[in-house]
């Protein structure tokens, strides 16, 4: 049996499938996180208004953000799926080794897919739904759901489960 390590704090979804009790790390770092990143990108685009900003955006950032993250993992678990029953050899490259990290270009392709839905999810959901009845100028709300899409996305899609 291979040894089974944690490498962060921050966790892909489906390890939360996997191993339930990292619920308990995985969201008080995550809304640690969002935190952060949201107060010092208001710090940064809306001086003085931080904290304001963060307390009218947190929840909304943080759920919509965690769900992001599910639509990412969704697109690698349906790839996983197709790639059992696919006898192509480019659908099994790209996903057949999601949770050994990337171990060829596909695989490498297929995560940063992964990644980029999830960010492209977190930018809109922040857009449009979390800062969507903040006082501050529209461009200011893009870039702050920039920062968080950026910052946010889950990039630990890329650790392998094992080693």
């Amino acid at each position: 049996m291979k040894n089974q390590r944690l490498y962060n704090v921050f966790f892909p979804i489906w390890m939360l499938i996997l191993f339930p009790q990292m619920w308990l790390v995985t969201i008080p770092a995550n809304f640690a996180v969002d935190s952060l990143v949201i107060l010092l990108g208001a710090h940064y685009l809306c001086r003085g208004r931080a904290k304001e900003i963060w307390k009218k955006s947190i929840f909304k950032a943080f759920i919509f953000g965690f769900l992001s993250d599910f639509l990412g993992s969704a697109f690698l678990f349906g790839g996983l799926y197709l790639a059992g029953f696919s006898e192509s050899g480019i659908i099994n490259g790209i996903f057949e080794n999601t949770v050994n990290g990337p171990e060829s270009i596909g695989g490498f392709f297929g995560l940063l897919a992964a990644v980029a839905i999830s960010a492209v999810c977190i930018y809109f959901a922040d857009y449009k739904i979390s800062f969507k009845k903040l006082d501050i100028e529209d461009a200011q709300k893009k870039k702050l759901a920039l920062i968080m899409a950026i910052a946010t996305a889950p990039y630990t899609f890329f650790i392998p489960l094992y080693w």
